[in-house]
């Protein structure tokens, strides 16, 4: 599913006006029969739309008049005086005025005014006031409405994009209405898909409303299993370990985090898992140990390698022997935890290249970007395409709706995984993943995106086997087969 910006849209609406002689007014109608239908699912005995002065507005004046006619009881709270309207607002309330719809102008308390009296479990309010075009810090006066409406304990259905939360980033500008759903038009917009807007729009319903669209332009989307649908997961009945790859796993002083690594590179369908390093414990009999010799010697016939889980004291040499190798075009590879620590070492980011895929959690992020955790959790595609365009490599910033970001500035957004992943040695698991999936031959951005989809899957069914509060690391790795099994359902 793509997911566009605000100036994407911007374009799209334009062309479909333009170039395709579809009325402004249409298409706002459209949406105002999408977000009526969406409200009266929820079957409310009371529904106030709060209109803005923009497209938005328009949308919402429209939603009010489908939602009239069916008989249900709505009233429009207009931010500004009608009269002050223009353009298709102006018209989209006109339209709204002679069907009959109550409407009044907002003043700061005249939202919980309505509220005295009704039942609020059954009033659905329509978030219409900003939508798509907020950039900048929302004034007092709306910041007064949308702690109005989050304080009303009324369900909220917000308009494309929740009041508050930029459209493009996911950015909050102060405070942000908090829905249950969000109607989007044409598309989900990138800031409802990322957090922290994610948090903000609930349950994103995308609506047809007959706008026309190059999607070969846009840079963004969810994960899917059908992106990789031709790259992975078909065997051919004379295919042999050779076919599938080596992925390297060298161990430091945590072995630990290597071991889990390996494990899950086993369970992801390498060919063949080697560690190297100072290996000082038992490991399953199903990968290759080579201690005793540096990183070039232990993985001289590998297509990919894992740097990082455990790796401890001594990273500086073994990431910047890594680095070569890459560079060389022997190899691709995934930088996790203390490996980080030298990609960014002085506080300079190294250009590393396109052969890596680096994988911060936001403190890490941060730390490499010169922020604080905070500042990476609300700038989080900031964060992660500044990172990919400054290493020139891929970058996938951990959290919820993990960001996979290329150095051209592509984003991919996983839609998979919960609380189950928050337990030590989960990106250890992850990066095994990643590493697996690129001795398969998937490149750098295919690799960490479907390894984020398949870490968050497995992530998934582990919690429900063993709860979310006791799954560990070693249950994702044992769910692996599971999320390749519902990846191949998906496919097939």
């Amino acid at each position: 599913m793509y997911l566009v910006t605000s100036e994407q849209m911007r374009c799209f609406d334009h062309d479909t006006i333009e170039s395709h002689r579809v009325p402004a007014i249409v298409l706002m109608d459209h949406a105002g029969r999408a977000v009526a239908e969406r409200v009266l699912k929820r079957r409310p005995t009371t529904v106030i739309a709060l209109c803005g002065k923009g497209n938005n507005g328009a949308d919402g004046w429209l939603a009010a008049r489908w939602i009239a006619r069916q008989g249900c009881d709505v009233l429009a709270l207009s931010i500004v005086d009608p009269a002050t309207l223009h353009s298709d607002a102006r018209t989209a309330f006109e339209i709204a005025d002679l069907a009959g719809v109550r409407w009044s102008v907002y003043r700061p308390g005249a939202l919980e005014q309505q509220l005295r009296g009704v039942s609020r479990s059954d009033t659905v309010l329509i978030d219409a006031v900003l939508g798509t075009g907020v950039s900048r810090p929302l004034d007092p006066d709306l910041l007064q409405l949308v702690r109005e409406m989050n304080r009303s304990d009324a369900a909220i259905v917000a308009v494309d994009v929740p009041t508050g939360v930029n459209a493009s980033t996911g950015e909050v500008m102060g405070d942000a209405v908090t829905a249950v759903e969000t109607v989007a038009m044409a598309f989900e917009k990138l800031g409802t898909a990322v957090t922290p807007g994610a948090f903000h729009a609930g349950t994103v319903h995308v609506a047809d409303i007959g706008i026309d669209a190059d999607v070969k332009t846009l840079h963004a989307m969810y994960t899917t299993p059908a992106l990789f649908a031709q790259q992975f997961g078909r065997r051919q009945a004379s295919s042999h370990k050779g076919t599938y790859g080596r992925c390297g796993i060298w161990m430091g002083d945590m072995p630990g985090a290597a071991r889990l690594a390996a494990s899950s590179a086993a369970r992801s369908g390498a060919g063949l898992v080697i560690v190297g390093g100072e290996v000082d414990m038992q490991l399953p009999p199903d990968v290759v140990v080579r201690s005793g010799v540096g990183v070039d010697e232990a993985f001289v016939d590998c297509r990919s390698i894992v740097i990082g889980p455990g790796l401890g004291n001594g990273a500086d040499d073994v990431v910047a022997t890594a680095i070569d190798m890459a560079a060389s075009g022997r190899v691709c590879g995934v930088i996790d935890a203390d490996g980080l620590r030298a990609v960014g070492e002085g506080g300079a980011l190294k250009s590393i290249g396109g052969r890596w895929v680096l994988t911060p959690h936001p403190k890490e992020a941060g730390r490499l970007l010169g922020w604080t955790s905070s500042e990476v959790q609300a700038h989080r595609v900031t964060a992660a395409v500044q990172l990919a365009e400054r290493t020139g490599a891929i970058v996938l910033l951990k959290g919820y709706r993990t960001i996979i970001a290329s150095p051209k500035g592509h984003i991919r957004v996983n839609p998979t995984g919960d609380a189950s992943l928050a337990v030590g040695g989960s990106g250890d698991v992850l990066a095994g993943v990643i590493g697996a999936l690129l001795a398969q031959g998937l490149d750098p951005f295919d690799a960490a995106s479907l390894g984020a989809w398949l870490h968050g899957t497995a992530g998934e069914l582990a919690g429900q086997l063993y709860t979310q509060v006791s799954t560990m690391a070693s249950d994702i790795v044992e769910c692996l087969p599971k999320a390749i099994a519902a990846y191949l359902d998906a496919i097939s």
